[in-house]
Parts: structure tokens; C-alpha cells; sequence
């Protein structure tokens, strides 16, 4: 049992003339628990940020890039990478002012605002995250099937032996099976690591609800 329950329990046993302070004394449990998650949900995307730049520096001299790059489309990687910093630098920094929010001393009424506007902040980051991991397992098999050298020759080979039509249904069912179940692995990823602190930041909602009635 941690310390909000315990508080709330002996909140029931006083008397009414009491109830003011022991309902100060909750929202202000509330409060901190509030800022803690918060904190917690801003400190694992400045962990994302700091792990998405290592990898990809330490990518940049894989065999795979390597082979990328002498199609001389280079830009388009350079493009989705600027895209992506743009998208994690955005939402840390959309984190960060959330639990600046949070942290501050507000009303009930604000505080719930902020909490609902965070849970909302975290939800649209997975779901943008997801949709532009997709959407770069698209694009990179594209350019892999238009410019790559020993991929356009198998091709040619399969066009000659008259299997082009079972060819290209194949692959494209092997590539959407695997951004499917690449996507469903994300969306999984990212509900575990955000979704118990979600889940805690909902309850304290739940309970800030009832004091404000």
C-alpha cells in the first residue's frame, strides 16, 4: 500500500471538520505523484533521443548504408533523418514543458487539464512515431527495388522466366506482413514503456476527479 492509500484511509476515519486538510494533504500527494510520472516520461525520450543519435552514427558505416549510398540516394536518407530528429527533438521538448506544467503549484482544475494534456502528448507521439517507422520500411524497399543493381538484375531474371506477376505479389505481401507486424512490435514497445506510466498518471486523474466533485 504506498502513502497516497494510507493517507486516504485515515482521510475516512476523521471527522468532516477535517476533511480540508486531509483533502489538501491528498492533492498534494496527488500532485507530486503527478510531477514524478511526468518527469519519468520526459527522462525516457531524452534516453530515446540520445540512443536514436548513437545508432544512427554507428550505422552510418554498416554494410547495408554503404550499399545505399553508392545508389547515390543519400539525400533521402539524409531527409528522413533530419525528419526524425525533428520528431523526437519536438516531443521532448513538448515533454519537458508538460512537466514544467505539472510541477508547478495550480489548481485542481489545472492540474487535471495538464495531466489529460499529457496523456494526449504521449499518445500522438507513439502514433507519429509508428506511422513514420512504416513509412520508412515503405520508402527504403522502394529505392532498393528502382536503383539497386543486383536487385534490378534478379528482377530482370524473374521478368525472362515469366514469373513477374507472382514476383511482385510476394513481395509486396512479404513487405506489408513485415511493416504490419514491425508496427504491432512498436506499438507494443512503446505501450509498455509508456503505457504503466500512463496508466498511474490516469489513476491520479481518476482521484483528482473525485476531489474536485
Amino acid at each position: 500500500m504506498d502513502e497516497l492509500e494510507i493517507l486516504k484511509q485515515d482521510w475516512k476515519k476523521k471527522d468532516h471538520a477535517f476533511n480540508q486538510v486531509s483533502e489538501k494533504e491528498i492533492y498534494g500527494m496527488l500532485h507530486k505523484r503527478s510531477s514524478s510520472i511526468v518527469k519519468w516520461i520526459f527522462m525516457i525520450s531524452v534516453g530515446e533521443f540520445l540512443l536514436y543519435i548513437i545508432a544512427s552514427l554507428s550505422l552510418r558505416n554498416n554494410e547495408n548504408m554503404i550499399k545505399f549510398n553508392s545508389m547515390d540516394k543519400y539525400h533521402i536518407l539524409i531527409v528522413l533523418e533530419i525528419l526524425s530528429y525533428f520528431i523526437l527533438g519536438y516531443f521532448m521538448i513538448k515533454f519537458y514543458l508538460n512537466y514544467k506544467k505539472i510541477n508547478a503549484n495550480q489548481s485542481i482544475k489545472s492540474l487535471i487539464k495538464n495531466i489529460l494534456d499529457t496523456r494526449k502528448t504521449v499518445q500522438t507521439y507513439i502514433k507519429i512515431i509508428i506511422i513514420y517507422t512504416s513509412f520508412t520500411a515503405i520508402v527504403m524497399p522502394i529505392i532498393q527495388f528502382n536503383f539497386d543493381p543486383e536487385f534490378i538484375k534478379m528482377y530482370n531474371q524473374v521478368v525472362a522466366s515469366g514469373h513477374q506477376t507472382l514476383f511482385i505479389v510476394l513481395s509486396l505481401l512479404f513487405t506489408l506482413a513485415f511493416i504490419a507486424v514491425f508496427a504491432l512490435l512498436m506499438w507494443l514497445f512503446y505501450k509498455l514503456i509508456y503505457g504503466i506510466l500512463l496508466k498511474r498518471l490516469y489513476n491520479n486523474y481518476e482521484e483528482l476527479k473525485k476531489l474536485e466533485m
